[in-house]
């Protein structure tokens, strides 16, 4: 915002964004954790024509009209809070763009939309959560996106969401919105050889049929299965 704004114009500001108006993170510079897509909620409107807000992430920054990038979320668009038709909220990580947050209904065929193509299921070792992905993101030569920590890297858009301990997928919690808005906050970019290749370490196998088990191909015997 350059220099102060008019009394008269501070009044505009307020009339339009009064107490309690949802709000939605269109981008904001030089903020790790404030991701585009994020919403909040409009606290008050300060004398300088400042939007103090309650985001969803916790965070308090304000908003600075005709610097930040921002829209009100109208009664459709305001899917956090009542996600309905049985919506999730969720983090979408898309390639070479910051994540952010969105709705999905909570079945395969808008999980398959979001992603172009059948879903993956991949469990993440933070905070109880999960990812979907393309299933045949490298097959189909999609864009490499994030590296995993087992060092595969996933291509295509994918989303994480987390469960209910019963198997049942639901949305995320303002913590884990943070944690994962940071940890895959950096676009990264990839080749196309080194996105659409996959190298895993295999430990030492005393014989073929345990080295095909390590890879997955083969089940792990049942202990019911040897002669007693």
């Amino acid at each position: 915002m350059e220099g102060f704004l008019k009394p008269y114009q501070v009044e505009q500001i307020k009339k339009k964004y009064t107490v309690g108006t949802k709000i939605q993170l269109d981008h904001m510079d030089g903020e790790r954790d404030m991701p585009d897509g994020l919403s909040g909620e409009i606290k008050f409107v300060d004398d300088q024509g400042q939007l103090h807000m309650k985001w969803q992430n916790g965070r308090t920054l304000a908003l600075v009209p005709n610097v930040d990038s921002f829209h009100i979320l109208r009664e459709a668009e305001n899917e956090n809070d009542k996600c309905p038709d049985g919506c999730i909220q969720v983090l979408v990580v898309e390639p070479h763009k910051n994540p952010y947050v969105s709705t999905v209904r909570n079945d395969y065929r808008a999980m398959q939309e979001l992603v172009g193509g059948c879903i993956e299921f991949v469990p993440l070792s933070e905070l109880n959560c999960h990812l979907y992905c393309n299933d045949e993101g490298k097959l189909n030569g999609l864009t490499g996106n994030r590296r995993m920590d087992n060092g595969d890297i996933i291509c295509g858009t994918f989303f994480i969401c987390t469960d209910d301990g019963e198997g049942n997928d639901t949305s995320l919690s303002n913590e884990q919105i943070t944690y994962f808005s940071n940890h895959f906050h950096e676009p990264e970019f990839y080749s196309n050889t080194e996105a659409h290749s996959f190298a895993m370490e295999v430990g030492y196998a005393d014989s073929k049929e345990e080295f095909l088990r390590m890879l997955g191909i083969v089940p792990e015997a049942d202990e019911n299965d040897f002669e007693r």
